[in-house]
């Protein structure tokens, strides 16, 4: 599996355009919480969302992505 356990992801372009996904989770982000290889949506995941409460949500590989944390500004020098 790509994503392990306790990994944070969000919606990928894919997931974004596939109309089955729910609206709370084109936005925020979530947590995988499991992954069961011998089911359609093999991704278990913990959604959370500002305008919802939080929800489990199924996925498969190519819908979500990690969701990319920005570097810290702290070691740059300004000029």
């Amino acid at each position: 599996m790509k994503y392990k356990i306790g990994t944070m992801v969000e919606l990928s372009t894919a997931g974004h355009k596939r109309q089955h996904n729910p609206d709370h989770v084109r936005t925020g982000f979530g947590i995988v919480t499991g992954h069961i290889n011998s089911k359609p949506y093999p991704y278990q995941i913990m959604w959370f969302s500002k305008t919802h409460d939080s929800q489990d949500f199924v996925a498969k590989e190519y819908e979500i992505k990690r969701v990319k944390i920005p570097k810290s500004n702290k070691n740059k020098k300004n000029v």
